[in-house]
């Protein structure tokens, strides 16, 4: 299996990273994308597991919303009556909610999904929009949490591997303390080292923080994800990445981090 995960990442990294450094709409319709994708494997989890989920409903307000967080930049809360993304909340929590009052069979485990892969999904990895759009760091900032985020997979993923002994939760049975300690530490010298290539876009002390709480969120994220999957009796989310699973397993720790660095960005910059 490593040779899928080496060839697959060799073609898409740099795609990614093109696409950072494009930025603006370019980049947004990737993250939508993503997004898309994400929402389709878990609608796919669901059913596979027995998991009712309103699949319709799913789909239209999980793509709506990031649409109009990008067309009201990002503001769900401002007055005015361009505000599409504060309106789509709302429809969204109704939306889901009559649905299920007008199906001829009512669960409210269905709807409850429903609005968990929404706001998980589309809420949550909408963000990585939102930090590339930050001024003037945003690009910097997109870079220090992508990477990060693969350095600290990987040192987690050979540490564990190799030198892992004890588990880490039952619901990743492969991970091991051993291993998220190797990630920790190589989240924060991997920022670290990030800021210092910035060009002062952020500080070495404020990108020590970031280390910080990828290597805390990222890893939370990834044992969130594999919770769902656990819960469905499945391996991995999709198979359209050879060597990798699917999209929403290779983006389960940006789940987390995604809001949580906007939000350290918008507070601590």
């Amino acid at each position: 299996m490593l040779l899928p995960r080496v060839l697959t990442a060799l073609f898409g990294i740099p795609v990614v990273l093109l696409l950072i450094k494009a930025g603006g709409p370019a980049y947004a319709v990737f993250v939508l994308t993503v997004i898309a994708f994400s929402l389709y494997e878990y609608a796919t989890m669901m059913k596979l597991g027995a998991k009712p989920v309103q699949s319709p409903a799913l789909y239209f307000f999980g793509l709506l919303l990031p649409a109009a967080l990008y067309f009201d930049r990002f503001g769900p809360s401002a007055a005015g009556p361009n505000n599409f993304s504060g309106l789509l909340v709302s429809l969204t929590v109704i939306g889901i909610m009559s649905w299920e009052l007008f199906s001829p069979k009512k669960y409210l485990e269905r709807m409850g999904l429903t609005l968990l892969g929404v706001f998980m999904i589309s809420w949550c990895l909408f963000h990585l929009v939102a930090i590339r759009e930050l001024r003037p760091a945003g690009f910097w900032l997109t870079i220090m949490l992508i990477v990060t985020v693969w350095v600290m997979d990987t040192a987690a993923y050979f540490f564990g591997k190799n030198f892992g002994r004890r588990q880490l939760s039952t619901i990743s049975p492969k991970k091991t303390w051993e291993g998220a300690a190797a990630g920790f530490i190589s989240a924060i010298l991997t920022a670290w080292a990030l800021s210092k290539l910035s060009g002062g876009a952020f500080s070495p002390a404020f990108a020590a923080g970031a280390g910080v709480l990828i290597g805390i969120f990222g890893q939370v994220s990834d044992i969130a994800e594999s919770m769902l999957k656990r819960a469905v009796g499945a391996k991995d989310s999709s198979s359209i990445l050879p060597g990798h699973g699917g999209i929403l397993d290779r983006f389960d720790s940006y789940i987390f981090l995604a809001p949580v660095i906007y939000y350290y960005a918008v507070f601590a910059l």
